[in-house]
């Protein structure tokens, strides 16, 4: 039997868009785009054949061209928006290739509130923020619009004008459970807890299978002080990100006063932050004296710190090759376990090893860290890093110090950052390694000046004075009007007082420096 011509061309234009899709998928921009033109030139009307052609050619760098087959492809308003898949090619597309893609279609189509959204959605994932807010100066206040705006103005820092956004966003639309959530995020970091609180928990009674929500609502309840309340809705983060070695059916119970371990074997998870590892390890100890046998999970990188904590039987760096264990816990689900609160934290172990040599003169030798390890693969991690992170050129109060060494303990690409004229660096990290290399290097320094990353918790292990150059929005753990640690003894805190201001801050380091009694265990702050 024969197939009618129209039946033929209809199966000739199904297996040309799927091979156009393919060749899309593979990143073959041009063939990909030809396949679908060969199908458009029979059928100008075929609105897939116009998304896979738009999306080759824009992948292609050819906005303009491009920008007519993407607004054809997005008429229909139920369809799902082409623009959405700009970012999703593989290989990837330049960010600067994808935003001059969107700019041409708003060109074509200013009118179009649907991609505006979009547009700005992808700028927020970006961290181009102040770019996402001008894209949608002109929309409508409707309630996403004003949730979009509130994201933009919250990633800048301006957090009194994010909280109006998210409360016009509210008002519009009480039962959107994602707009509470944030503006608790931002109500937080105003400093306004109990007013984050409650927004937090409008979001959970919304949604309450929700674990990000769960999750920010611990957040702002442990910046208030409320650990015991915390702990519950805090280990929701498990159900966020995958954890290698994690098994639910075995995770470890919260324990009672008295409560024995005896025979049973505990692995304690390493989850993401080295620093996290480094700050909680403190609890692994208080397992071994219940009658537990401990096994430690870590990278490599810590592996050799972790032998030296008290009460550790063995370390692995596989978790997959973990021996049998009777539960699991993730090293941020300790504090939960034993029930911690701020009057309750355990003292840091001590972990012996042999100091290197200490340099000949007198001068106090103080080490400096300038920026955390970024973590591109996480977005919601990007825009937290560039908060923390100073910067070398923040550091410029000190090169009016005399009579001090710096020591640079920055380790990755933000080590190569030039230094600020007359601050004078000697790089001990050339031969280190892993962190016990680290600890050895901290050893023999009077100090430490860093910003929130792994390097504080080493240092207030190892025991020396740190000097901790807080964001403005600090992170729950160093609690909120404290310049004191629960966690640390010999820590100080030296916070922004405005939100991406370091001067401030650091001005007070370099007077708490100047009169050495950044060198006499508690750090005192002159100011």
């Amino acid at each position: 039997m024969r197939l009618s011509a129209e039946r033929q061309m209809l199966m000739d234009s199904t297996e040309r868009l799927a091979s156009a899709l393919r060749l899309l998928e593979s990143g073959c921009w041009q063939q990909a785009a030809a396949a679908a033109q060969a199908v458009l030139a029979a059928d100008p009307d075929d609105v897939p054949a116009a998304r896979l052609s738009g999306l080759a050619i824009a992948a292609m760098g050819e906005a303009d061209r491009a920008a007519p087959l993407l607004a054809r492809a997005a008429a229909r308003p139920d369809a799902r928006h082409p623009c959405l898949d700009l970012a999703a090619l593989t290989p990837p597309l330049p960010h600067t290739l994808v935003v001059r893609q969107f700019r041409a279609c708003l060109a074509l189509s200013p009118s179009d509130h649907r991609l505006r959204r979009i547009f700005a959605e992808y700028l927020l994932d970006s961290d181009d923020d102040e770019a996402a807010e001008a894209v949608l100066a002109d929309m409508p206040g409707d309630a996403v619009t004003h949730h979009l705006k509130g994201m933009a103005r919250a990633a800048q820092g301006r957090y009194a004008s994010a909280i109006g956004s998210f409360k016009l966003a509210v008002a519009l639309d009480p039962g959107a459970a994602a707009s509470w959530s944030n503006l608790g995020i931002v109500l937080k970091a105003d400093g306004q807890f109990q007013r984050a609180i409650a927004a937090h928990d409008r979001a959970v009674t919304l949604q309450p299978d929700n674990p990000q929500f769960r999750v920010n609502r611990a957040v702002a309840l442990l910046h208030a002080g409320a650990w015991e309340q915390a702990w519950p809705d805090f280990e929701h983060r498990l159900d966020l990100v995958e954890t290698p070695g994690f098994d639910r059916a075995r995770l470890m119970p919260s324990l009672a006063a008295g409560d024995s371990l005896a025979g049973r074997t505990i692995l304690a998870l390493h989850e993401d932050g080295f620093g996290d590892t480094l700050q909680f390890l403190r609890y692994l100890p208080l397992l071994a004296e219940r009658g537990a046998t401990v096994i430690a999970c870590v990278p490599p990188a810590l592996e050799r710190v972790m032998r030296l904590v008290p009460g550790v039987a063995a370390v692995v760096t596989d978790a997959g090759r973990s021996p049998a264990h009777d539960h699991v816990c993730p090293m941020f689900s300790l504090p939960r376990v034993f029930g911690s609160t701020i009057d309750t934290i355990p003292p840091v172990p001590r972990l012996a090893f042999d100091p290197p040599p200490r340099p000949s003169g007198t001068q106090p030798r103080v080490g400096l860290v300038w920026a955390g390890q970024a973590r591109p693969y996480l977005p919601g991690f990007r825009a937290l890093d560039r908060q923390r992170s100073a910067g070398l050129a923040a550091f410029a109060p000190l090169a009016a110090l005399t009579g001090v060494r710096f020591v640079s303990l920055q380790m990755g690409p933000t080590a190569r950052q030039p230094a600020p004229p007359g601050l004078v660096l000697e790089d001990a990290m050339a031969e280190v390694t892993d962190f016990l290399d680290t600890a050895r290097v901290i050893a023999g320094l009077d100090a430490v000046v860093s910003v929130d990353t792994s390097v504080v918790h080493l240092a207030g292990l190892v025991g020396k004075p740190v000097l901790l150059l807080d964001r403005y929005d600090g992170c729950w753990r160093w609690l909120y009007g404290r310049a004191d640690s629960p966690w640390y003894p010999n820590l100080r805190i030296f916070r922004q007082e405005q939100p991406g201001d370091w001067s401030a801050p650091m001005a007070r380091i370099a007077a708490a420096l100047e009169a050495r009694s950044a060198f006499c265990g508690f750090v005192a702050d002159p100011t």
